[in-house]
């Protein structure tokens, strides 16, 4: 790699070693522009000198680890580096609590190579990312898109639409249209409303 292709790195955080090479493989492939850097655990990243150049960070999620403890170190050594988590679980109640602690980005084991590449592209572009489906627990309303759950995590971060056209590629007026949509649907009227009752998400079925 030549310093002319140099734009940056991606910090790639997991535990499991045949995940993490595999996962470096692809990323080298797909973003030879980037240096891609591995880490077993977002502390051994924490205390490496690469923060300053990290683009954004790759957290893998193998399931039995405190993700949420896990995504706080991460987002504590610069909250302006993107994160994006990788984990099995596909429902809306770790999506949302995933962006809550301040992730941009969420693919489930679900999902194919694809969908993570293009995920890493539009995170790396200063957009978000979240499944095309997830699993919604029972609710009194109409389940969410994923721009409408997108925009719903945004809300309950206090972002504006301004904020969140930026972030998601798309006019202001377009996030009202939605924000209205949303409202709708969760039969509110404002944002305070949607922000508290979009908890309803955080619950999943139990039959």
């Amino acid at each position: 790699m030549s310093d002319l292709q140099y734009v940056g790195n991606i910090a790639l955080i997991s535990s499991n070693v045949l995940i993490r090479d595999c996962l470096n493989f692809i990323l080298t492939l797909n973003f030879p522009q980037y240096r891609i850097q591995v880490f077993s655990a977002a502390d051994e990243w924490g205390i490496s000198s690469s923060p300053v150049q990290t683009r954004l960070v790759i957290l893998h999620d193998r399931g039995y680890m405190d993700a949420s403890r896990t995504l706080a170190t991460a987002r504590a050594n610069d909250p302006h580096i993107p994160v994006l988590v990788l984990a099995n679980a596909s429902d809306a109640a770790s999506i949302v609590q995933a962006i809550d602690l301040g992730a941009r980005g969420y693919v489930p084991s679900t999902l194919p190579v694809s969908d993570l590449i293009f995920a890493v592209h539009r995170i790396l572009a200063g957009g978000t990312f979240v499944p095309p489906e997830t699993k919604f627990g029972k609710q009194a309303w109409k389940p969410l898109t994923p721009r409408q759950l997108s925009i719903v995590a945004a809300i309950r971060q206090g972002k504006t639409n301004a904020q969140i056209g930026k972030e998601l590629g798309i006019s202001e007026s377009t996030v009202k249209v939605h924000v209205r949509r949303i409202m709708k649907q969760m039969q509110v009227i404002n944002r305070t409303a949607i922000a508290h009752r979009s908890k309803d998400i955080l619950s999943t079925d139990e039959d």
